[in-house]
C-alpha cells in the first residue's frame, strides 16, 4: 500500500471539506474575540500573543470580514500541521504508522474540530510545536549545530502564538538532561543563541506587558493557577480528566493513557531514542496541567499539544498490537466512536438532530427564562446563530437617527461585546463594565462619548438592566427594553434586548467602573529603569549578611586599592590552562587574548565617558548604599570590571572548553560583586558581560578565518 499517496489524498480530500463548510457557521465567542484583536493591532493583548490577531487580519485583507476569512487560516495551517506530523512519524517509526497517526488527528475531536476548524491560538501553536519537533529529530539524526537557529526561530513564533510555547525549550532541555549521547550540547554556543532568538522575537510581547503593568502575564497566571494557595481538589482533577476525554473521545483516551505508560517503560528500559523523544514533547504539558488540576480548573485544550505527540505513539501502539483481536475490536469501536462523534456534532451544528430535552429531567424541559426554552440554553451550538440577524437589526435602529444623533453601541461584557462587534464590523462597539477585561485597554478614553446616547444591548444569556447597572447620573434617562427574538429551524433560541440610554456622561459612573486596574500606560525606559534599580536594590541591600560581606569585600577592598583582583586571578588561572593545553600555539593565543581584552576594555573606556551615566552612590546617596570599600561616582554605564571578566570567559570558553563552568562561575562572581558591592546597576553589568562576550567572540572568529 503506498502510504504516502493515501496520506495525501486524505490530507487534501479532508481540508477541501473543512473550507466548503467554514464558511456556513456563525462565529463561537472566543473568535469574535480574537477578530476584535485585529481592529487594535499591538504587540500583545490581554489575553494572548499577538500571533493570532496577524493571522486574522492577513486573512480577512484578502477575503473581507467574514466566517470563513476568520477561519481560512486554521484549516491551512491543519493541512501543514497533517503533513510536518506525516514527516515526524515517518521517520520515528515508518511511513504505515505515519498514515495511521494522520487518520488518528483527523477523527480525534480535539484536532480535528477545535484544531482544523475553530480558530483559537493552539492552531499556529500546534504548527509551530510540531515543526520544532521535526528539526530537533534532524538535530539528533544529523548533529548539525545549524538547526539550532531554525528551532529558535520556531520557539518564538510558537510563543507568539500562545505562553505554552515556552515549554519547548523545556522538552528540549529534558531531552538532553535524560539521553546520555546529547549532553555534549550543553558544552556548544548553539542551543543558547537558540533560547536567544526564541526569547528576542518573545520581546515584543514583554514589551507590552511591562507598558501594561503585566497585564497578560498577570491575567493568565491568575487563569490557569488560581489567585490563592493551591488546595488539593479531587473534584478539578475529575472534571478536567473527564473534559479532556471527551475533547479526545472516550474510548481512545484511554488508549492515550495506556500509551503514557507504555512509552515511559520504553524510556527507562532505554531501547532506543523514539520513545524518549515523544515523551519528551507530550508528558511535560500534560504533567503540568493535569498538576494544575489538582487545585484549579483548567480548559481541556490546554492539554492539546501533549496529546499531539503522543499520538504517533498511539499510531505505533495500534499497529504492534493489531494482531490481537480484542485490541482489535476495541480500536474498530473506538475509532468508530470518534468518527461518529465529530460528524454527529457537525450535523447538529446545521440541523439540529440531537433532542437535548431527552437528556433532560421534566422540570429543565419546562423551565423558561426571558422567554427562551431551558433546551436551547443548554444547546452549545445555538452561540453561533442569530449574530447576523442581531447585526441587521442594529443597522436599522442606527439608520432611523440623523447620523450626527447616531448612539454608540455598548454591552457589559466583553465576550457579548465582541460577537457584537464581528456582527457589525464597521462599527465600533463598548464594553462599559465593573470587571477588567481587554475592553479597559482598548477604550481607556471615554470623554469623546460625552453627552452621547448609547444603545445598550444584551441577550436572555448575558442580561442586564442598564438603568440598575450605571444609575441615573451615567445616562439621564432611559427608554422601555426592546426585546429582538432569533429563530433557528422556526425555534425560538434567544432574546436580545435593546435599550436607549440617553447624555452618557462617564464621570458620573460608579466606582466599581471607572477605577483603573491597570493605572496609566507605563513609558518603557520609564519602567527597566525602575526595574534596574529595584533589583539593584534587592541584591545590594535584601541580601546583605555577613557571609556575603566577607567574601566580597576583599575583592571591593582590592578595587579600592585600584587593583582589579578578579581580573587578576581569571587572567593567571587561563594563562595557566592555556600553557597546559595549548602549549604549541601558547604564545600567539595569549597575544590574542590580551588582544581582546585591549581592544573591548578601549570600547568600554570610551563608551563609559560617552555615557556618563552616574552610580548609585550619586543617584541614591551613601545611606542608601551598602558601600564595603570602593567609592565612585561616575561613568557607570558599561561595567569594566564585567566586561573584562566575561572577556576572559568566552575566549577560553572557545579556546579550551575543557573546564567551561569554572570561567562562567568566575566571571558571575565578579558580575555579582560589582552590585552587591554598589559600584554598579544590574543593567551595567549586563552590558558589560554582552560586550565581553560578543567582543572575544568576534576576534578570536576573525583571527581564525584570516590568520
Amino acid at each position: 500500500m503506498n502510504y504516502k499517496l493515501w496520506f495525501w489524498i486524505v490530507n487534501i480530500v479532508s481540508t477541501a471539506l473543512r473550507f466548503l463548510i467554514i464558511g456556513k457557521i456563525g462565529l463561537t465567542i472566543d473568535e469574535a474575540h480574537y477578530w476584535v484583536y485585529t481592529k487594535f493591532l499591538d504587540f500583545s493583548y490581554f489575553g494572548h500573543p499577538p500571533f493570532i490577531a496577524y493571522l486574522i487580519k492577513a486573512s480577512t485583507l484578502i477575503f473581507g470580514n467574514n466566517e470563513f476569512a476568520v477561519r481560512f487560516p486554521t484549516v491551512l495551517i491543519f493541512f501543514f500541521v497533517c503533513w510536518i506530523f506525516f514527516i515526524c512519524a515517518k521517520k520515528l517509526y515508518n511511513e504505515r504508522t505515519a498514515f495511521i497517526g494522520v487518520l488518528l488527528l483527523n477523527i480525534l475531536p480535539v484536532f480535528s474540530f477545535l484544531g482544523s476548524i475553530i480558530t483559537v491560538p493552539d492552531s499556529p501553536l500546534a504548527l509551530f510545536w510540531i515543526s520544532a519537533s521535526l528539526i530537533f529529530i534532524i538535530l539528533i539524526e544529523t548533529n548539525n549545530k545549524n538547526y539550532w537557529y531554525l528551532i529558535g526561530i520556531i520557539t518564538g513564533l510558537a510563543m507568539l502564538s500562545k505562553y505554552n510555547g515556552i515549554l519547548i525549550p523545556f522538552s528540549i532541555f529534558m531531552f538532553l538532561i535524560l539521553s546520555p549521547t546529547h549532553r555534549f550540547w550543553f558544552k556548544r554556543k548553539e542551543p543558547y543563541f537558540a533560547l536567544i532568538i526564541s526569547i528576542l522575537m518573545f520581546l515584543p510581547v514583554i514589551i507590552w506587558n511591562i507598558e501594561n503593568n503585566w497585564a497578560s502575564f498577570g491575567f493568565q497566571l491568575n487563569h490557569g493557577f488560581g489567585n490563592s494557595m493551591p488546595k488539593f481538589s479531587f473534584a478539578f482533577l475529575i472534571r478536567a480528566i473527564g473534559a479532556q476525554a471527551g475533547y479526545v473521545s472516550p474510548l481512545l483516551f484511554l488508549v492515550f493513557i495506556i500509551a503514557v505508560f507504555l512509552c515511559v517503560k520504553e524510556v527507562c528500559q532505554r531501547k532506543d531514542r523514539t520513545p524518549l523523544i515523544i515523551a519528551c514533547f507530550s508528558l511535560p504539558v500534560l504533567l503540568l496541567f493535569n498538576t494544575i488540576a489538582t487545585f484549579n480548573e483548567i480548559l481541556p485544550h490546554w492539554t492539546a499539544m501533549g496529546y499531539l505527540i503522543l499520538s504517533i505513539y498511539v499510531a505505533h501502539l495500534t499497529l504492534k498490537f493489531w494482531h490481537i483481536k480484542g485490541f482489535r475490536v476495541y480500536s474498530y469501536v473506538a475509532w468508530g466512536l470518534a468518527l461518529f462523534m465529530i460528524i454527529l456534532a457537525l450535523l447538529h451544528v446545521f440541523y439540529r438532530i440531537v433532542p437535548i430535552e431527552k437528556f433532560l429531567q421534566q422540570e429543565q424541559i419546562e423551565k423558561i427564562r426571558h422567554g427562551i426554552p431551558e433546551p436551547e440554553r443548554i444547546d452549545i451550538t445555538n452561540e453561533v446563530y442569530g449574530w447576523k440577524e442581531v447585526g441587521n437589526e442594529i443597522k436599522r435602529i442606527l439608520n432611523s437617527y440623523p447620523p450626527k444623533e447616531r448612539p454608540f453601541i455598548f454591552t457589559y461584557k466583553s465576550y457579548l461585546a465582541s460577537q457584537l462587534a464581528a456582527s457589525v464590523p464597521k462599527l465600533r462597539v463598548f464594553c462599559i463594565s465593573d470587571k477588567f477585561n481587554a475592553y479597559d485597554i482598548w477604550q481607556k478614553n471615554l470623554i469623546p462619548l460625552k453627552h452621547k446616547n448609547g444603545l445598550f444591548i444584551c441577550n436572555d444569556y448575558f442580561f442586564s438592566d442598564p438603568k440598575e447597572r450605571y444609575g441615573n447620573k451615567a445616562f439621564t434617562s432611559y427608554t422601555d427594553i426592546e426585546e429582538f427574538p432569533v429563530y433557528r429551524n422556526g425555534r425560538k433560541i434567544k432574546n436580545f434586548f435593546f435599550t436607549l440610554c440617553k447624555s452618557f456622561d462617564s464621570s458620573q459612573l460608579p466606582e466599581d467602573y471607572t477605577k483603573n486596574v491597570l493605572g496609566q500606560k507605563k513609558n518603557l525606559l520609564h519602567e527597566l529603569l525602575k526595574l534596574d534599580y529595584n533589583v539593584f536594590k534587592f541584591i545590594n541591600s535584601d541580601l546583605k549578611c555577613k557571609f556575603l560581606d566577607f567574601c566580597m569585600s576583599i575583592q571591593s577592598y582590592c578595587d579600592y586599592k585600584e587593583f582589579n583582583l578578579g581580573f587578576i586571578v581569571m587572567l593567571i588561572i587561563s594563562i595557566a590552562i592555556l600553557w597546559i593545553n595549548k602549549k604549541e600555539r601558547f604564545w600567539t593565543t595569549l597575544a590574542l587574548l590580551i588582544s581582546s581584552l585591549a581592544i573591548t576594555a578601549i570600547i568600554v573606556y570610551f563608551l563609559k565617558h560617552y555615557f556618563e551615566r552616574s552610580r548609585p552612590l550619586a543617584i541614591f546617596g551613601d545611606a542608601n548604599v551598602n558601600i564595603l570599600f570602593e567609592k565612585v561616582h561616575r561613568n557607570s554605564f558599561p561595567s569594566g570590571h564585567t566586561q573584562l571578566a566575561f572577556t576572559i570567559c568566552a575566549f577560553m570558553f572557545i579556546m579550551v572548553r575543557k573546564y567551561w563552568y569554572w570561567y562562567i562561575i568566575l566571571a558571575c562572581v565578579t558580575s555579582f560583586e560589582r552590585i552587591y558591592a554598589g559600584s554598579h546597576f544590574p543593567s551595567d553589568v549586563i552590558a558589560g558581560a554582552i560586550m565581553g562576550i560578543l567582543s572575544a567572540y568576534m576576534i578570536v572568529t576573525l583571527f581564525k578565518k584570516y590568520s
